[in-house]
């Protein structure tokens, strides 16, 4: 039996990832990270002790983020890696001009400090936005309960990713990856995924026409099809 991993996006309710991806792996053990932020700003799966070691481990959009964190640090080993919609870099910075504007992301970060609910929202109707099966987005994407989750969780995970970037990671060592990302994404371009693509050795690319950030939601027939044979 296969023993899964998932690291889901921001915000977004921990199962969600999970449950997109039973139908295709229908004979698996999951186990799904929720997160919270270490006392060092760091982010890690709550509970997340030692080196754990997955057959598969399937990581969306911060999920991204995380998994390439916790392999770096040698507290993930997994022989298959998932990527849906990475992030390489989330943020430009004076030294590579990758991701969004500085001012585009202080806007967001600041709506979500004053308008928490309105402003994840705002992001699911990003996520959606350019899909061709924007519908399913919307009826799939689930705000994780902020009254449960604390907004400054959230707000640390957006500082965390404001200053970070997969430019100092070593990616030599890193698993086969297959990575899956719409062409239409408003929220993470596409384009980063050749960044991935030029330091992972064993490394294929999928880019979904029409469609946005959260591909496993709107084309999983063509994602499916891609991982049959995992």
């Amino acid at each position: 039996m296969k023993k899964i991993l998932c690291l889901n996006g921001w915000g977004q309710e921990p199962k969600t990832l999970e449950n997109a991806f039973k139908e295709i792996f229908k004979d698996a053990e999951f186990e799904t990270c929720d997160y919270v932020a270490s006392n060092n700003d760091s982010i890690f799966p709550r509970n997340y002790e030692g080196c754990k070691e997955y057959d598969i481990t399937i990581a969306w959009s911060l999920g991204t983020h995380c998994a390439i964190n916790l392999i770096q640090k040698k507290l993930l080993k997994t022989k298959f890696l998932i990527l849906i919609a990475p992030i390489f870099q989330y943020v430009k910075n004076d030294i590579n001009e990758i991701g969004m504007l500085k001012e585009i992301f202080y806007s967001f970060f600041n709506g979500f400090i004053k308008y928490p609910i309105e402003t994840t929202r705002h992001l699911i109707a990003m996520s959606a936005s350019g899909d061709e099966n924007a519908d399913l987005v919307f009826d799939k994407m689930k705000i994780q309960d902020l009254n449960v989750l604390s907004c400054y969780v959230l707000e640390r995970q957006l500082l965390h990713l404001r200053d970070n970037s997969c430019f100092d990671v070593n990616f030599k060592k890193f698993p086969k990856t297959i990575c899956f990302s719409g062409a239409n994404d408003q929220v993470i371009s596409s384009s980063q995924t050749k960044l991935f693509a030029e330091r992972i050795k064993d490394f294929e690319l999928h880019i979904i026409e029409n469609c946005g950030h959260a591909p496993h939601f709107s084309h999983m027939e063509q994602i499916k099809k891609e991982l049959k044979n995992i």
